[in-house]
């Protein structure tokens, strides 16, 4: 019995710093869509999403299936995983990319050679200068 009450009151207490946690962090999420406070990272997550966002050197993560993204402005990294994603962006330092028929398309890059650094994974993944 005292092990149950211990293990009860050690469920509470992850639970309740978890909630505290994720309390703190000042987001705003709809449907998969996470943008987090002062615009310095954007989270989107699901299927089918089509979204257009102004970035100033944050951070871009995409994770699932067949969504668009249009970023106006500049991410220092860009994470994208699922399949079928498509990110349009106008300026990216880093792309790291894993799943299959994922594309980042870029205008400029901040790094000596005018070319993202990247790290693809998968089939059919591109990173396409316009």
């Amino acid at each position: 019995m005292k092990t149950i009450k211990t293990a009860g009151i050690l469920t509470i207490l992850f639970l309740g710093t978890g909630t505290a946690f994720s309390q703190s962090r000042k987001t705003e999420s709809i449907n998969g869509v996470e943008k987090t406070d002062n615009n310095k990272k954007i989270q989107v997550e699901g299927v089918g999403h089509k979204l257009n966002y102004t970035l100033n050197g944050g951070i871009v993560e995409v994770e699932g299936g067949d969504n668009t993204v249009a970023i106006k402005g500049s991410a220092k990294k860009i994470s994208v995983s699922g399949t079928g994603n498509k990110v349009y962006i106008d300026k990216v330092d880093k792309i790291v990319m894993e799943g299959g028929d994922n594309t980042i398309f870029y205008k400029t890059s901040g790094t000596k050679s005018g070319k993202p650094d990247t790290s693809l994974t998968g089939v059919g993944n591109k990173v396409v200068k316009q």
